[in-house]
Protein backbone atom coordinates (compact mmCIF):
# COMPACT_ATOMS: atom_id res chain seq x y z
CA UNK A 1 0.00 0.00 0.00
CA UNK A 2 1.39 3.40 -0.79
CA UNK A 3 2.63 6.07 2.12
CA UNK A 4 0.25 8.67 1.13
CA UNK A 5 -3.00 6.48 1.18
CA UNK A 6 -1.44 4.86 5.05
CA UNK A 7 -1.01 8.84 5.69
CA UNK A 8 -4.44 9.86 4.80
CA UNK A 9 -5.78 6.39 7.12
CA UNK A 10 -4.08 7.13 9.89
CA UNK A 11 -4.99 10.96 9.96
CA UNK A 12 -8.42 10.07 9.14
CA UNK A 13 -8.46 7.40 12.56
CA UNK A 14 -6.60 9.73 14.29
CA UNK A 15 -9.29 13.22 13.93
CA UNK A 16 -11.96 10.19 14.81
CA UNK A 17 -9.90 8.98 17.61
CA UNK A 18 -9.14 12.53 19.49
CA UNK A 19 -11.29 15.33 17.74
CA UNK A 20 -11.34 17.77 20.54
CA UNK A 21 -9.33 16.37 22.38
CA UNK A 22 -5.98 18.01 21.61
CA UNK A 23 -4.94 21.35 23.24
CA UNK A 24 -4.18 23.71 20.24
CA UNK A 25 -4.06 27.13 21.74
CA UNK A 26 -0.87 28.10 21.26
CA UNK A 27 -1.30 27.71 17.54
CA UNK A 28 -1.34 30.68 15.15
CA UNK A 29 -1.93 29.23 11.59
CA UNK A 30 -4.85 26.59 10.26
CA UNK A 31 -1.67 25.19 9.14
CA UNK A 32 0.25 25.04 12.37
CA UNK A 33 -3.16 24.18 13.83
CA UNK A 34 -3.06 21.07 11.49
CA UNK A 35 0.63 20.14 12.05
CA UNK A 36 0.24 20.65 15.86
CA UNK A 37 -2.75 18.74 15.83
CA UNK A 38 -1.72 15.29 14.53
CA UNK A 39 2.09 15.70 15.96
CA UNK A 40 0.51 15.91 19.27
CA UNK A 41 -2.04 13.11 18.84
CA UNK A 42 0.47 10.77 17.66
CA UNK A 43 1.85 11.44 20.91
CA UNK A 44 -0.71 10.56 22.80
CA UNK A 45 -1.40 7.65 20.69
CA UNK A 46 1.69 6.16 21.61
CA UNK A 47 0.32 6.20 25.40
CA UNK A 48 -2.86 4.64 24.22
CA UNK A 49 -0.75 1.81 22.55
CA UNK A 50 1.65 1.33 25.50
CA UNK A 51 -0.79 1.82 28.37
CA UNK A 52 -4.05 0.92 26.97
CA UNK A 53 -5.75 4.27 28.58
CA UNK A 54 -8.63 6.21 26.84
CA UNK A 55 -7.78 9.04 24.26
CA UNK A 56 -8.98 11.60 25.93
CA UNK A 57 -6.97 10.45 29.56
CA UNK A 58 -3.76 9.87 27.09
CA UNK A 59 -4.38 13.70 25.28
CA UNK A 60 -3.71 15.32 28.82
CA UNK A 61 -0.43 14.14 29.28
CA UNK A 62 1.19 16.36 26.20
CA UNK A 63 3.87 18.77 27.21
CA UNK A 64 4.42 19.61 23.10
CA UNK A 65 4.91 23.70 23.20
CA UNK A 66 7.55 26.21 23.68
CA UNK A 67 10.15 25.44 25.93
CA UNK A 68 9.18 21.58 26.15
CA UNK A 69 13.04 20.68 26.35
CA UNK A 70 11.94 18.39 23.39
CA UNK A 71 9.76 16.09 25.50
CA UNK A 72 6.19 16.19 23.66
CA UNK A 73 4.27 13.75 26.15
CA UNK A 74 5.08 12.35 29.45
CA UNK A 75 2.85 9.56 31.61
CA UNK A 76 3.97 8.03 34.65
CA UNK A 77 2.16 4.21 34.20
CA UNK A 78 2.49 3.10 38.22
CA UNK A 79 0.61 -0.22 37.09
CA UNK A 80 3.94 -1.27 34.71
CA UNK A 81 6.20 1.12 36.81
CA UNK A 82 6.94 2.94 33.75
CA UNK A 83 7.86 6.37 33.02
CA UNK A 84 7.10 7.22 29.43
CA UNK A 85 8.99 10.31 27.71
CA UNK A 86 7.85 10.56 24.39
CA UNK A 87 8.94 12.59 21.20
CA UNK A 88 6.48 12.72 18.07
CA UNK A 89 6.94 13.70 14.36
CA UNK A 90 4.09 14.08 11.75
CA UNK A 91 5.67 13.87 8.40
CA UNK A 92 2.85 14.39 5.78
CA UNK A 93 4.22 12.20 3.23
CA UNK A 94 5.16 8.96 4.81
CA UNK A 95 9.18 9.12 4.35
CA UNK A 96 11.85 9.16 6.00
CA UNK A 97 12.98 8.53 9.47
CA UNK A 98 14.46 9.74 12.59
CA UNK A 99 17.27 12.56 11.82
CA UNK A 100 20.60 12.69 14.65
CA UNK A 101 19.44 16.51 15.25
CA UNK A 102 16.21 15.38 16.04
CA UNK A 103 17.57 12.38 18.28
CA UNK A 104 20.28 14.61 19.56
CA UNK A 105 17.06 17.20 20.82
CA UNK A 106 15.39 14.08 22.26
CA UNK A 107 18.50 13.07 24.42
CA UNK A 108 19.12 16.31 25.80
CA UNK A 109 15.24 16.30 27.17
CA UNK A 110 15.71 13.00 28.74
CA UNK A 111 19.01 13.87 30.11
CA UNK A 112 17.56 16.78 31.67
CA UNK A 113 15.03 14.99 32.99
CA UNK A 114 16.93 12.50 34.84
CA UNK A 115 19.27 15.11 36.30
CA UNK A 116 15.99 16.84 37.74
CA UNK A 117 16.47 20.12 35.93
CA UNK A 118 13.31 21.76 34.73
CA UNK A 119 14.84 25.46 34.65
CA UNK A 120 13.22 27.37 31.81
CA UNK A 121 10.57 24.55 30.37
CA UNK A 122 7.15 25.18 29.73
CA UNK A 123 4.09 24.86 32.66
CA UNK A 124 3.03 21.33 31.44
CA UNK A 125 6.33 20.06 31.43
CA UNK A 126 6.43 21.91 35.31
CA UNK A 127 3.13 20.03 35.90
CA UNK A 128 4.60 17.02 35.52
CA UNK A 129 8.19 17.61 37.22
CA UNK A 130 7.17 15.58 40.13
CA UNK A 131 5.73 12.53 38.40
CA UNK A 132 9.29 12.49 36.22
CA UNK A 133 11.19 12.52 40.02
CA UNK A 134 8.69 10.01 41.59
CA UNK A 135 9.52 7.78 39.27
CA UNK A 136 12.94 8.47 38.47
CA UNK A 137 13.58 7.77 42.56
CA UNK A 138 11.86 4.59 42.51
CA UNK A 139 13.69 1.48 42.21
CA UNK A 140 11.71 -0.47 40.48
CA UNK A 141 10.90 1.89 37.69
CA UNK A 142 12.00 1.80 34.06
CA UNK A 143 11.98 4.57 31.89
CA UNK A 144 10.87 4.12 27.95
CA UNK A 145 11.95 6.86 25.51
CA UNK A 146 9.84 6.30 22.43
CA UNK A 147 10.16 8.33 19.09
CA UNK A 148 6.94 7.92 17.26
CA UNK A 149 7.44 9.45 13.81
CA UNK A 150 5.02 8.34 10.47
CA UNK A 151 8.05 8.33 8.35
CA UNK A 152 8.48 5.04 6.43
CA UNK A 153 12.41 4.02 7.33
CA UNK A 154 13.70 2.86 11.04
CA UNK A 155 16.24 5.13 12.32
CA UNK A 156 19.98 4.25 10.91
CA UNK A 157 23.03 3.76 12.82
CA UNK A 158 23.89 7.80 12.73
CA UNK A 159 20.92 9.13 13.42
CA UNK A 160 20.43 6.50 16.64
CA UNK A 161 24.26 7.48 17.97
CA UNK A 162 23.14 10.20 20.46
CA UNK A 163 20.47 7.83 21.73
CA UNK A 164 22.51 4.98 22.24
CA UNK A 165 25.24 6.93 24.03
CA UNK A 166 22.62 7.88 26.72
CA UNK A 167 21.73 4.47 26.83
CA UNK A 168 25.08 3.46 27.62
CA UNK A 169 25.84 5.93 30.09
CA UNK A 170 22.37 5.43 31.65
CA UNK A 171 22.82 1.49 31.85
CA UNK A 172 26.28 0.61 31.94
CA UNK A 173 26.86 -2.93 33.24
CA UNK A 174 23.25 -3.20 34.73
CA UNK A 175 21.66 -6.86 34.05
CA UNK A 176 18.27 -4.63 34.02
CA UNK A 177 18.31 -1.63 31.98
CA UNK A 178 17.42 1.51 33.70
CA UNK A 179 16.49 3.34 30.39
CA UNK A 180 14.92 1.77 27.12
CA UNK A 181 14.49 3.19 23.64
CA UNK A 182 11.39 2.20 21.40
CA UNK A 183 10.98 3.62 17.94
CA UNK A 184 6.74 3.58 16.67
CA UNK A 185 6.82 4.44 12.20
CA UNK A 186 4.38 4.71 10.04
CA UNK A 187 3.73 1.07 9.60
CA UNK A 188 3.64 0.31 13.25
CA UNK A 189 1.03 3.33 14.19
CA UNK A 190 -0.97 1.89 10.82
CA UNK A 191 -1.02 -1.82 12.36
CA UNK A 192 -2.00 -0.26 15.67
CA UNK A 193 -5.26 1.12 14.40
CA UNK A 194 -5.87 -0.98 11.45
CA UNK A 195 -5.85 -4.16 13.99
CA UNK A 196 -8.30 -2.45 16.51
CA UNK A 197 -7.15 -1.01 19.89
CA UNK A 198 -8.76 -3.57 22.36
CA UNK A 199 -8.74 -6.70 23.13
CA UNK A 200 -12.15 -7.74 22.23
CA UNK A 201 -10.79 -8.63 18.38
CA UNK A 202 -8.03 -10.80 19.12
CA UNK A 203 -9.07 -14.35 18.11
CA UNK A 204 -6.65 -16.87 18.62
CA UNK A 205 -7.49 -20.08 16.60
CA UNK A 206 -6.20 -23.80 17.11
CA UNK A 207 -5.03 -23.56 20.62
CA UNK A 208 -3.81 -26.87 21.27
CA UNK A 209 -4.19 -28.07 25.12
CA UNK A 210 -2.47 -30.97 26.54
CA UNK A 211 -4.30 -32.96 29.80
CA UNK A 212 -7.20 -30.73 29.56
CA UNK A 213 -9.95 -30.28 32.11
CA UNK A 214 -13.22 -28.13 32.45
CA UNK A 215 -15.03 -26.48 35.17
CA UNK A 216 -18.76 -25.92 34.07
CA UNK A 217 -20.34 -23.45 36.71
CA UNK A 218 -20.48 -20.78 37.17
CA UNK A 219 -18.79 -19.87 34.08
CA UNK A 220 -17.20 -22.55 31.61
CA UNK A 221 -13.27 -22.68 32.02
CA UNK A 222 -11.22 -24.95 30.58
CA UNK A 223 -7.34 -25.69 31.91
CA UNK A 224 -4.16 -28.07 31.04
CA UNK A 225 -0.73 -27.03 29.73
CA UNK A 226 0.78 -24.86 26.22
CA UNK A 227 3.63 -25.08 24.72
CA UNK A 228 5.61 -21.67 25.64
CA UNK A 229 6.58 -21.44 22.04
CA UNK A 230 2.58 -20.48 21.30
CA UNK A 231 2.43 -18.20 24.05
CA UNK A 232 5.34 -16.91 22.61
CA UNK A 233 3.62 -16.40 19.40
CA UNK A 234 0.93 -14.76 20.80
CA UNK A 235 3.05 -12.23 22.63
CA UNK A 236 4.63 -11.43 19.10
CA UNK A 237 1.57 -10.95 17.02
CA UNK A 238 -0.23 -8.78 19.76
CA UNK A 239 1.92 -7.74 22.25
CA UNK A 240 0.72 -5.74 25.32
CA UNK A 241 -2.82 -5.91 23.77
CA UNK A 242 -2.53 -9.00 25.12
CA UNK A 243 -2.91 -7.57 28.74
CA UNK A 244 -5.52 -4.94 28.00
CA UNK A 245 -7.74 -5.98 30.86
CA UNK A 246 -5.19 -7.08 33.01
CA UNK A 247 -4.16 -4.54 35.79
CA UNK A 248 -0.55 -4.28 34.75
CA UNK A 249 1.26 -4.75 31.30
CA UNK A 250 4.72 -6.25 30.68
CA UNK A 251 7.11 -4.34 32.53
CA UNK A 252 10.25 -5.78 30.50
CA UNK A 253 13.73 -6.25 32.02
CA UNK A 254 12.93 -6.43 36.02
CA UNK A 255 14.59 -8.37 38.33
CA UNK A 256 12.23 -10.30 38.49
CA UNK A 257 11.48 -11.07 35.11
CA UNK A 258 15.34 -11.72 34.78
CA UNK A 259 14.36 -14.71 37.02
CA UNK A 260 11.67 -16.23 35.10
CA UNK A 261 13.97 -15.54 31.94
CA UNK A 262 16.50 -17.03 33.64
CA UNK A 263 14.58 -20.40 34.48
CA UNK A 264 12.52 -20.32 30.96
CA UNK A 265 16.40 -20.66 29.16
CA UNK A 266 18.16 -22.86 31.90
CA UNK A 267 16.12 -25.46 32.83
CA UNK A 268 13.13 -25.48 30.07
CA UNK A 269 11.69 -28.55 30.58
CA UNK A 270 11.38 -27.69 34.75
CA UNK A 271 9.61 -24.40 33.73
CA UNK A 272 5.90 -26.06 34.58
CA UNK A 273 6.96 -26.56 37.82
CA UNK A 274 8.27 -22.86 38.52
CA UNK A 275 5.70 -21.03 37.05
CA UNK A 276 2.34 -20.33 37.88
CA UNK A 277 1.06 -20.09 34.63
CA UNK A 278 -1.51 -17.63 33.15
CA UNK A 279 -4.92 -17.18 33.30
CA UNK A 280 -7.17 -15.86 30.09
CA UNK A 281 -10.79 -14.42 29.78
CA UNK A 282 -12.31 -14.71 26.64
CA UNK A 283 -15.29 -13.34 25.71
CA UNK A 284 -16.42 -17.01 23.85
CA UNK A 285 -14.40 -20.36 23.81
CA UNK A 286 -15.36 -23.11 21.24
CA UNK A 287 -14.19 -26.89 21.58
CA UNK A 288 -13.36 -28.16 18.32
CA UNK A 289 -14.22 -31.62 17.17
CA UNK A 290 -10.69 -32.51 16.52
CA UNK A 291 -9.09 -34.85 18.99
CA UNK A 292 -12.48 -34.81 20.58
CA UNK A 293 -11.91 -38.65 22.17
CA UNK A 294 -10.40 -37.88 25.02
CA UNK A 295 -8.98 -35.34 27.56
CA UNK A 296 -5.17 -36.22 26.59
CA UNK A 297 -5.31 -33.19 23.44
CA UNK A 298 -7.80 -30.55 23.04
CA UNK A 299 -8.23 -28.01 20.26
CA UNK A 300 -10.29 -24.20 21.15
CA UNK A 301 -10.98 -21.14 19.31
CA UNK A 302 -10.16 -18.26 22.09
CA UNK A 303 -12.30 -14.65 20.88
CA UNK A 304 -12.40 -11.59 22.54
CA UNK A 305 -9.07 -12.86 24.33
CA UNK A 306 -7.25 -11.20 27.72
CA UNK A 307 -4.52 -12.46 29.56
CA UNK A 308 -5.51 -10.93 33.18
CA UNK A 309 -2.69 -12.90 34.92
CA UNK A 310 0.97 -13.70 34.46
CA UNK A 311 1.47 -10.87 31.89
CA UNK A 312 5.47 -10.91 32.95
CA UNK A 313 5.41 -14.56 32.48
CA UNK A 314 3.59 -14.12 29.13
CA UNK A 315 5.93 -11.15 28.31
CA UNK A 316 9.11 -12.90 28.75
CA UNK A 317 8.60 -16.04 27.14
CA UNK A 318 7.77 -13.25 24.56
CA UNK A 319 10.98 -11.85 24.37
CA UNK A 320 12.50 -15.07 24.69
CA UNK A 321 10.92 -16.63 21.64
CA UNK A 322 11.63 -13.79 19.26
CA UNK A 323 15.30 -13.96 20.40
CA UNK A 324 15.50 -17.81 20.06
CA UNK A 325 12.52 -19.65 19.68
CA UNK A 326 14.47 -23.20 19.63
CA UNK A 327 15.67 -22.81 23.23
CA UNK A 328 12.51 -23.20 24.92
CA UNK A 329 11.05 -25.75 22.19
CA UNK A 330 10.82 -28.45 25.41
CA UNK A 331 8.92 -25.62 27.42
CA UNK A 332 5.31 -26.02 28.61
CA UNK A 333 3.20 -24.04 31.16
CA UNK A 334 0.04 -24.30 32.99
CA UNK A 335 -3.24 -22.22 31.34
CA UNK A 336 -6.27 -21.11 32.98
CA UNK A 337 -8.80 -20.31 30.05
CA UNK A 338 -12.43 -18.73 31.52
CA UNK A 339 -15.38 -17.99 29.15
CA UNK A 340 -17.43 -14.58 30.69
CA UNK A 341 -19.08 -14.05 27.48
CA UNK A 342 -22.55 -14.25 30.02
CA UNK A 343 -20.60 -12.61 32.86
CA UNK A 344 -21.34 -8.95 33.16
CA UNK A 345 -18.55 -6.30 32.91
CA UNK A 346 -18.05 -6.17 36.75
CA UNK A 347 -17.27 -9.57 37.62
CA UNK A 348 -14.41 -9.50 34.84
CA UNK A 349 -12.94 -7.17 36.70
CA UNK A 350 -13.13 -8.69 39.61
CA UNK A 351 -11.69 -12.04 38.30
CA UNK A 352 -8.74 -9.88 36.94
CA UNK A 353 -8.46 -7.56 40.24
CA UNK A 354 -8.56 -10.91 42.52
CA UNK A 355 -6.19 -13.16 40.57
CA UNK A 356 -3.62 -10.24 40.70
CA UNK A 357 -3.94 -9.77 44.48
CA UNK A 358 -4.87 -12.60 46.44
CA UNK A 359 -1.87 -14.90 48.41
CA UNK A 360 0.32 -12.26 46.99
CA UNK A 361 3.44 -13.36 49.09
CA UNK A 362 7.34 -11.62 48.76
CA UNK A 363 10.14 -13.12 50.49
CA UNK A 364 10.31 -10.92 53.31
CA UNK A 365 7.16 -12.38 54.10
CA UNK A 366 8.88 -15.50 54.91
CA UNK A 367 10.94 -13.36 57.25
CA UNK A 368 8.11 -13.49 59.75
CA UNK A 369 8.69 -17.47 60.08
CA UNK A 370 12.66 -16.75 61.77
CA UNK A 371 12.55 -16.80 65.58
CA UNK A 372 15.20 -14.08 65.81
CA UNK A 373 12.38 -11.73 64.58
CA UNK A 374 10.24 -12.78 67.21
CA UNK A 375 13.17 -12.53 69.91
CA UNK A 376 13.97 -9.19 68.74
CA UNK A 377 10.18 -8.11 68.97
CA UNK A 378 10.32 -9.98 72.19
CA UNK A 379 13.57 -7.55 73.79
CA UNK A 380 12.28 -4.22 72.04
CA UNK A 381 8.74 -4.90 73.64
CA UNK A 382 10.89 -4.70 77.05
CA UNK A 383 12.44 -1.33 76.16
CA UNK A 384 8.54 0.40 75.09
CA UNK A 385 9.19 -0.34 71.58
CA UNK A 386 6.82 -2.27 69.26
CA UNK A 387 8.72 -3.77 66.67
CA UNK A 388 6.25 -4.50 63.36
CA UNK A 389 8.16 -7.54 61.22
CA UNK A 390 4.69 -9.32 59.58
CA UNK A 391 3.58 -7.52 56.21
CA UNK A 392 0.49 -5.03 56.64
CA UNK A 393 1.87 -3.44 59.94
CA UNK A 394 1.66 0.12 59.65
CA UNK A 395 3.40 2.65 61.94
CA UNK A 396 1.08 4.99 63.96
CA UNK A 397 3.47 6.24 67.02
CA UNK A 398 6.95 6.56 65.41
CA UNK A 399 8.50 7.16 68.81
CA UNK A 400 7.91 3.77 69.96
CA UNK A 401 7.60 1.66 66.79
CA UNK A 402 9.99 0.34 63.86
CA UNK A 403 9.04 -2.16 61.37
CA UNK A 404 10.99 -4.68 59.38
CA UNK A 405 11.50 -2.37 56.32
CA UNK A 406 13.35 0.10 57.71
CA UNK A 407 15.44 -2.40 60.02
CA UNK A 408 16.59 -4.56 56.76
CA UNK A 409 17.94 -1.61 55.42
CA UNK A 410 19.45 -0.04 58.54
CA UNK A 411 21.13 -2.98 58.93
CA UNK A 412 22.32 -3.73 55.74
CA UNK A 413 23.62 -0.39 55.77
CA UNK A 414 25.50 -0.91 59.01
CA UNK A 415 27.43 -3.65 57.40
CA UNK A 416 30.84 -3.08 56.93
CA UNK A 417 30.74 -4.92 53.44
CA UNK A 418 30.34 -2.98 50.86
CA UNK A 419 28.54 -5.74 48.79
CA UNK A 420 25.65 -5.71 51.40
CA UNK A 421 25.53 -1.88 50.62
CA UNK A 422 25.33 -2.05 47.42
CA UNK A 423 22.83 -4.76 46.81
CA UNK A 424 20.62 -2.63 49.19
CA UNK A 425 20.15 -0.36 46.24
CA UNK A 426 20.53 -2.33 43.56
CA UNK A 427 17.73 -5.30 44.06
CA UNK A 428 16.45 -5.41 48.25
CA UNK A 429 14.76 -8.32 47.76
CA UNK A 430 17.71 -10.42 47.46
CA UNK A 431 18.28 -9.67 51.33
CA UNK A 432 15.32 -11.88 51.80
CA UNK A 433 15.22 -14.18 48.91
CA UNK A 434 16.00 -17.36 51.47
CA UNK A 435 16.20 -16.76 55.20
CA UNK A 436 18.44 -19.47 55.92
CA UNK A 437 21.73 -18.33 54.30
CA UNK A 438 23.48 -14.83 53.58
CA UNK A 439 22.68 -12.13 53.03
CA UNK A 440 19.79 -12.47 55.31
CA UNK A 441 21.81 -14.30 58.08
CA UNK A 442 24.51 -11.26 58.34
CA UNK A 443 22.03 -9.05 58.79
CA UNK A 444 19.72 -11.21 61.56
CA UNK A 445 21.21 -13.62 63.45
CA UNK A 446 21.39 -14.63 67.15
CA UNK A 447 24.27 -11.80 67.73
CA UNK A 448 21.91 -9.40 66.26
CA UNK A 449 21.09 -6.83 68.74
CA UNK A 450 18.13 -5.15 69.84
CA UNK A 451 19.57 -1.73 70.92
CA UNK A 452 21.76 -1.04 67.48
CA UNK A 453 18.57 -2.01 65.45
CA UNK A 454 16.46 0.14 66.81
CA UNK A 455 19.24 3.08 66.82
CA UNK A 456 20.20 2.26 63.38
CA UNK A 457 15.94 2.82 62.18
CA UNK A 458 16.10 6.27 63.93
CA UNK A 459 19.91 7.18 62.03
CA UNK A 460 17.67 5.70 58.78
CA UNK A 461 14.90 8.18 59.85
CA UNK A 462 17.62 10.83 60.42
CA UNK A 463 19.07 10.84 57.35
CA UNK A 464 16.00 10.47 55.24
CA UNK A 465 14.65 13.75 57.02
CA UNK A 466 18.12 15.43 55.77
CA UNK A 467 17.30 13.89 52.10
CA UNK A 468 14.02 15.65 52.21
CA UNK A 469 15.10 18.66 53.72
CA UNK A 470 18.25 19.42 51.50
CA UNK A 471 16.86 17.62 48.35
CA UNK A 472 14.80 20.90 46.67
CA UNK A 473 18.09 22.89 47.53
CA UNK A 474 19.86 22.03 45.01
CA UNK A 475 20.08 20.32 41.36
CA UNK A 476 21.52 17.83 38.90
CA UNK A 477 23.91 15.59 39.93
CA UNK A 478 25.03 16.72 43.15
CA UNK A 479 20.79 16.33 44.00
CA UNK A 480 21.44 12.59 42.17
CA UNK A 481 23.62 11.61 44.93
CA UNK A 482 20.60 12.16 47.56
CA UNK A 483 18.21 10.49 45.27
CA UNK A 484 20.74 7.53 43.92
CA UNK A 485 23.30 7.68 47.04
CA UNK A 486 21.10 7.61 49.96
CA UNK A 487 22.15 4.15 50.95
CA UNK A 488 25.61 4.62 50.99
CA UNK A 489 25.23 8.20 52.47
CA UNK A 490 23.15 5.81 55.23
CA UNK A 491 26.36 3.52 55.34
CA UNK A 492 28.61 6.23 56.28
CA UNK A 493 26.69 8.21 59.17
CA UNK A 494 25.95 4.90 60.30
CA UNK A 495 29.73 4.31 60.74
CA UNK A 496 30.06 7.73 62.43
CA UNK A 497 27.59 6.27 65.40
CA UNK A 498 28.78 2.76 65.03
CA UNK A 499 31.69 4.05 67.30
CA UNK A 500 28.93 6.31 69.79
CA UNK A 501 28.62 5.42 73.98
CA UNK A 502 25.78 3.63 74.30
CA UNK A 503 24.97 3.15 70.43
CA UNK A 504 24.93 -1.38 71.14
CA UNK A 505 23.86 -1.10 74.58
CA UNK A 506 21.01 1.38 74.92
CA UNK A 507 17.93 3.13 73.18
CA UNK A 508 19.48 6.62 72.55
CA UNK A 509 16.61 9.46 71.72
CA UNK A 510 15.74 9.89 68.61
CA UNK A 511 16.26 13.83 69.10
CA UNK A 512 19.76 13.36 69.82
CA UNK A 513 20.06 11.04 66.67
CA UNK A 514 18.70 13.57 64.56
CA UNK A 515 20.84 16.50 65.87
CA UNK A 516 23.99 14.21 65.19
CA UNK A 517 23.24 13.23 61.89
CA UNK A 518 22.50 16.93 60.96
CA UNK A 519 25.81 17.92 62.06
CA UNK A 520 27.57 15.67 59.95
CA UNK A 521 25.46 15.03 57.04
CA UNK A 522 26.41 17.99 54.80
CA UNK A 523 30.31 17.07 55.02
CA UNK A 524 29.52 13.72 54.04
CA UNK A 525 27.09 14.35 51.23
CA UNK A 526 29.35 17.03 49.93
CA UNK A 527 32.50 14.55 50.45
CA UNK A 528 30.68 11.73 48.41
CA UNK A 529 30.20 14.06 45.35
CA UNK A 530 33.16 15.44 45.41
CA UNK A 531 34.96 12.02 45.16
CA UNK A 532 32.08 10.94 42.96
CA UNK A 533 32.84 14.06 40.37
CA UNK A 534 36.52 13.01 40.91
CA UNK A 535 36.47 9.80 39.67
CA UNK A 536 32.88 9.02 37.92
CA UNK A 537 32.30 12.50 36.26
CA UNK A 538 30.55 10.89 33.31
CA UNK A 539 28.59 7.90 34.54
CA UNK A 540 25.18 8.25 35.48
CA UNK A 541 24.95 7.84 39.59
CA UNK A 542 21.98 4.88 39.72
CA UNK A 543 25.01 2.95 38.61
CA UNK A 544 27.75 3.91 40.62
CA UNK A 545 25.55 3.20 44.04
CA UNK A 546 24.36 0.00 42.70
CA UNK A 547 28.48 -0.92 41.97
CA UNK A 548 30.54 -2.07 44.99
CA UNK A 549 33.62 -1.08 43.11
CA UNK A 550 32.54 1.88 42.78
CA UNK A 551 31.21 2.72 45.92
CA UNK A 552 34.28 1.84 47.27
CA UNK A 553 36.56 4.29 44.75
CA UNK A 554 34.30 6.71 46.96
CA UNK A 555 35.35 6.40 50.24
Amino acid sequence: MPNNLKIVRIQNKIEELFNGLIDLSDAKSDNEKTNKYLTRAIAALSIVQKCGLDCDIASQNITDGYHDMGIDAVYNDSAQKKLFLIQSKWRSDGNGGITQEESSTFVEGVRRCLNFDFEGCNKKLQAKKQEISDAIRDMDYQIEMIFCHTGNQAANEYALRPIKELLNSVNEDDSTDLLIFTELKLQDIYDYLANGQTSDNIILDDVLISNWGIVDNPYKAYYGTIPVSAIGEWFKQYGNRLFAKNIRYYKGSTDVNQGIKDVLINEPEKFFYYNNGIKILCQRITKKAAYSTGREVGLFALEGVSVVNGAQTTGVIGSVYMNSPEAISDARIYIQMIDIGDADSKQAVQITKLSNTQNKIEGKDFASLDPTQERLRMELSLGGIQYLYKTGSKIDDPEHQITFDEAIVSQACLCSDLSIVALVKRNIGALTENIEKAPYKLLFNGSTNSFSLYNGVQVLRAVESCIKQYEPTVSQRKRLVLVHGNRFLLHLILNNFKECEGFNDKYLSSNDIQEKTEGIFVGIWERVYEAMEQHFPDSYPAHIFKNVGRIKALL
